[in-house]
């Protein structure tokens, strides 16, 4: 079998080709455009000399021309997200106190520690908890855990009641007490506390549910499950379920959980419970 000389730079554009698979720099790729241009030279029998001129042609217009197309597509590499980026958003605990003025400040993340500074300049107690708000290089910036809730402003008004009829909170190295009658329900998402208002204000308690529940009055507040204390005026609906359990509706808006499930051994004392009012 007798080969011609297109032949030959089919043969070469097809293994430059194959190269640019192993290779992938686009080089091989743009080696064997060249042979494409010099094979058409080739097929019309132009001289030798002209076939290696379109070789060179092809060669350098695939590599300026085709290649930065290639590479933004073919080649173009996915974003990865870092696990120092990811910490943006998440919810550490001081182990010790965010002082500025001081260069202290240090937040537990997930059992990995971190250089920490206040976002406003604040000084952030040790035992409080932060959400990430940006990260440089190794030192993370930091803002209490209450500013991305909304809530009341501890200096507003709030009326005095009896110690045994108000619920203390603290909001950074301030104290203030919302009334029993004042709150809606409480529940506990990764092992925070949350206190929910009865105009949807959302607050953290330091506290775990389980030593609430054993502080809050029995008759206003009901433990529905591990993770909610709920009061009857939150209470919008309750629907058995075929397992015998309860399916309670909260009349809550603002993003905050508005159904849970009350076990079928806790069911009957559950109604009794709202009975009592």
């Amino acid at each position: 079998m007798e080969f011609d000389v297109w032949h030959l730079w089919v043969l070469a554009a097809i293994v430059f080709f194959i190269l640019e698979i192993f290779i992938p720099s686009f080089l091989m790729a743009s080696i064997g455009i060249g042979c494409i241009f010099a094979f058409f030279g080739a097929v019309f029998n132009a001289p030798v000399a002209l076939q290696i001129i379109l070789f060179i042609i092809g060669t350098v217009a695939g590599f300026v021309g085709v290649k930065p197309l290639m590479m933004n597509y073919a080649y173009r590499k996915k974003v990865i997200k870092t696990n120092a980026g990811g910490l943006v958003g998440r919810i550490g605990k001081v182990i010790e106190e965010i002082d500025e003025a001081k260069n202290t400040g240090c937040v537990a993340i997930d059992g990995d520690q971190w250089k920490s500074i206040p976002g406003s300049g604040e000084i952030i107690s040790v035992g409080e908890k932060v959400r990430v708000i940006s990260i440089d290089s190794i030192v993370i910036t930091v803002e209490p855990l209450e500013k991305s809730h909304p809530q009341k402003d501890p200096e507003v008004e709030i009326p005095v009641k009896k110690e045994s009829e108000r619920l203390a909170l603290k909001v950074g190295n301030k104290t203030f007490y919302i009334g029993f009658d004042d709150i809606a329900f409480l529940y506990s998402a990764n092992k925070i506390t949350y206190v929910i208002t009865t105009a949807e204000k959302q607050y953290i308690h330091d506290k775990s549910l389980e030593s609430l529940n054993e502080f809050l009055p029995d008759e206003m507040f009901y433990r529905a499950n591990r993770q909610f204390i709920v009061t009857r005026n939150v209470i919008s609906e309750i629907k058995p379920e075929n397992n015998g359990k309860l399916r309670v509706s909260l009349n809550v808006s603002n993003g905050f959980p508005n159904r849970i499930s009350v076990s079928r051994l806790k069911a009957a004392a559950f109604r009794e419970w709202l009975k009592e009012e």
